[in-house]
Parts: C-alpha cells; sequence; structure tokens
C-alpha cells in the first residue's frame, strides 16, 4: 500500500541508511526530510514540530548496547511515529454484537459494511445486514449488491421512510446472529436532524458498536469530526477510506490518535477485499521499505485452494514461465500488483508495465504460454527469433507481446533471487534487533 506519506518517509529513511557517518548536519538533515514528509501528507504543524523536537532528543540519548547510531536513530523514530499514529495495536479482533455505521456522504460507509461483512464471513462468523439509510435514493440497491453473494442474512425496505421501523423489523426478520451491521443515512454535515435521527436509531438498537466512517483525504479535519460525532452520539472506533490515494492520509490518521477515537480499520482500495486492520507498526514498516510480509502469506492463504499455489511458493521455488504465470494470477487475486509488491518491501524493483498491467495482461500472457511448448515453458532461454514468431502466430499475439512477457518474466526471477537469497530474512532479523514488528522468523526459515 504506497501513499505519498510512505514515500516520502522512505526517502528520509533510504537517505539516512546510506549516509556513511552520522553527524548532527545529517540528524539535522533527516529531522528535516521527516518534516517535509509528514507535511506534504497534512500532518498539523504543531505535531510535526513535536515529533522533530522528539527525534532531536532521542539522537541525544545513550544508545542500547550493540546498536549503531544509525539503528539507533531509525528505531526511535519508528517508536515516535507508531506513537503518534495512535500507539501499538497488534491484537487483532472483531468484534461482535449489533454494530452501527455513521458517516457523512461520500465517506464510503455503505461500500465498508459490504466489505466487513465479506471479511467476517469468510472467519465462520454469522452476520446480518440492515440498510436503513432512508436518505439516498441508491443505498438500498448499493448494499443489497455489495452482500448478495455472502452467506450472510440481508433487511431492507426501500419504500419504508423510518429508520427506526426498518431496525426494528430487521432484527426480527434476521434473528439471531453472532454480528448485526446496521447502515445508517449520511448528511453533507452534522446537523441536528442528523443528530436526532441518529440517537432514535441508538435507542432503538442499542448497539455494542458506533463506528464512524470517513475518508482519508479529510486530514486533518477528519480529528474534528469525529470528536463532534462522539460529542454528539458516542463513537467507539474510527474507519478510514481511501487511504491508498490520499495525501492526507497521515493528518487524519494523526488527527484521529488525537481525539482518543482509535482507528479500528483501514480502507485500501475499492474492491471488497481491500480492508485491512489498522496497526500503525504493520503500517509503518510497511511504507519505510521493510515490507509486510506476514500479512502477505495472510493472504496467499487465502487464495492457496483456488489456485493450488502455497504460500512458500511465492518466495521458494525456482522460476520458470509456468511458475511467474501461476504466481501471476495468485498474486492478481490477493489484490493490485502494485499493493501486493508493496507489502514485500519491493515494489519500486517490480517492473512498471508489469504493475500496471491488469487481467487483460494475464490473459494475453495466458494465451501465449499456451502457445509454448513444455519445454520452452521450462527453459525461456531457448526462445530464439524464429521460436518467438511462432508462438506469436500460434497465440494471435505479436512478437513484441512475447518479448514483453519474457522481459517481464527475466525480471520477476532476478526479484526472487533475492529472496531467496535471504535478503529479506536478514532485513526482518535486523528489524526484530530494532525492536520492530516483523513476521514470525521461525516460519521464515524455510523460506531461504
Amino acid at each position: 500500500m504506497e501513499s505519498k506519506l510512505g514515500s516520502s518517509l522512505r526517502r528520509a529513511f533510504d537517505k539516512l541508511t546510506k549516509s556513511s557517518a552520522i553527524s548532527e548536519n545529517e540528524i539535522n538533515e533527516f529531522k528535516k526530510d521527516i518534516q517535509r514528509a509528514l507535511i506534504s501528507s497534512d500532518v498539523n504543524i504543531q505535531d510535526v514540530m513535536k515529533i522533530s523536537k522528539e527525534i532531536e532528543n532521542k539522537a541525544k540519548e545513550k544508545m542500547a548496547s550493540g546498536f549503531t547510531k544509525k539503528e539507533h536513530l531509525t528505531k526511535a523514530t519508528y517508536d515516535i511515529l507508531v506513537q503518534f499514529m495512535g500507539g501499538d495495536k497488534s491484537k487483532e479482533s472483531l468484534p461482535q454484537g449489533k454494530i452501527l455505521f455513521l458517516g457523512l456522504f461520500g465517506a464510503g460507509k455503505t461500500t465498508t459494511v459490504g466489505k466487513l461483512a465479506k471479511m467476517y464471513s469468510k472467519r465462520n462468523i454469522k452476520v446480518g445486514v440492515i440498510g436503513a439509510d432512508v436518505w439516498r435514493p441508491a443505498a438500498y440497491e448499493q448494499l443489497r449488491q455489495n452482500v448478495h453473494d455472502l452467506p450472510i442474512k440481508f433487511y431492507g425496505d426501500p419504500k419504508e421512510k423510518d429508520p427506526v421501523k426498518i431496525i426494528e423489523k430487521g432484527m426480527k426478520e434476521i434473528g439471531p446472529v453472532d454480528v448485526l451491521f446496521v447502515d445508517s443515512a449520511g448528511r453533507s454535515g452534522l446537523d441536528d436532524e442528523l443528530v436526532d435521527e441518529i440517537k432514535a436509531i441508538d435507542k432503538a438498537l442499542k448497539p455494542q458498536e458506533t463506528w464512524l466512517v470517513m475518508s482519508a483525504d479529510m486530514g486533518q479535519s477528519a480529528g474534528k469530526q469525529a470528536e463532534a460525532f462522539h460529542n454528539a452520539v458516542g463513537v467507539t472506533g474510527v474507519i478510514l477510506t481511501k487511504t491508498e490515494g490520499s495525501a492526507k492520509g497521515g493528518g487524519a490518521l494523526s488527527a484521529c490518535a488525537k481525539t482518543g477515537a482509535p482507528v479500528l480499520f483501514i480502507g485500501t482500495g475499492e474492491k471488497r477485499e481491500d480492508i485491512e486492520f489498522f496497526d500503525p507498526m504493520r503500517y509503518l514498516s510497511r511504507i519505510m521499505g521493510y515490507g509486510d510480509l506476514e500479512g502477505l502469506l495472510e493472504k496467499a492463504r487465502e487464495v492457496a485452494e483456488e489456485e493450488a499455489l502455497s504460500p512458500q511458493e511465492m518466495l521458494e521455488k525456482e522460476f520458470d514461465l509456468e511458475m511467474f504465470y501461476k504466481q501471476l494470477k495468485a498474486t492478481r487475486k490477493m489484490g493490485p500488483l502494485n499493493k501486493v509488491f508493496g507489502m514485500m518491501g519491493v515494489g519500486s524493483e517490480v517492473p512498471k508495465e508489469l504493475l500496471e498491467g491488469g487481467e487483460e495482461m494475464l490473459e494475453k500472457f495466458g494465451h501465449i504460454m499456451d502457445s509454448m511448448t513444455k519445454y520452452e515453458r521450462k527453459n525461456p532461454d531457448v526462445l530464439t527469433k524464429s521460436r518467438i514468431l511462432r508462438v506469436a502466430k500460434g497465440s494471435g499475439t505479436k512478437e513484441e507481446d512475447v518479448r514483453a512477457l519474457l522481459k517481464n518474466f527475466k525480471k520477476t526471477k532476478q526479484l526472487f533471487k533475492g529472496f531467496k537469497s535471504g535478503k529479506i530474512k536478514r532485513q526482518l532479523k535486523q528489524m526484530k534487533k530494532m525492536g520492530m514488528q516483523v513476521p514470525n522468523l521461525d516460519k521464515l526459515e524455510e523460506l531461504g
């Protein structure tokens, strides 16, 4: 999950890592780089200065035994940023009971309900969903479409204009479930009418959780909105959407953390799979360039049965064209390629055309490989000009398409060689030494 904040922080830490010595000048330059990264992500200037001061103070502290000055500064800054984003929330849990979703127009509330309904149902949790947004004409149909193929119970009534009546009837129709999601109406702003409506819904539903859905592009104003909703009706958690493309994501995260309303989940894309627990430690590890191998392996397990691809195969097997295509298909199911390789901390090393390619490219690559012999797929180096011409004609593609496939294959093979050489394991061990959150290293021993 790459963002402007992530790329800016990555550059700052890369610059620090490449420094031959850490003098006062390097520390000041690093501090300024962090300031620029945070300000560009719409973080409040007072917070930026506070973080800068903390980095400066930490740089002067006595280092722990076995740490270099560079490692000490990296670890200290990492810890400061984790606290700034909300602290250690590494424990992932899915609250159950009745959960009310709040939010203004355009926040992505209805889409988020569908995403969480899928997340919960995949964990064999019995889910019920009630559509109680009576203001937006398309809300009922959108929610119904979002959940129609899931093993859940859904209720809504597009003709009824009283949300309380919909909720009361919905609870009877759905019956006992582990978790009941209720999608409420939004407005363009938090006015008295919306507050009165939410209070009436709250009285009828008696929810165990009240979650506020907000767009990350609100930046610093996200904190004010979270605080206003909390004062009006009580908010137990926040879900930030559109974090993948917002330049204000850092501002929204820090603003919410200051209000005391915990950020529970973040939306990272448009697909139903594009939602994840918000854990500042994992989030920062990823955008700082260390990757998120644990998250990647979790996603790999979810598609393993469909593609007959084990998580270990993602990193350990020798590359040939069959393995390349098999992994590419599985990786597409885990989300956009740029996001998946970003989780591995190598997004910048992957061929740009491969990251940007979609289903059309995959289909074309499939036709090309179907036109190859088994020997050619196992030994792509034998593909001379005459063989490439034959494959292109047989697959109904152009010679440049075949060459593009081979070019991407070779670059990706080289990339995965780096994994097998122990690059990732060494990096993770270094992170662990510095006290950062890392995947289980014992599990990674067999991955080389």
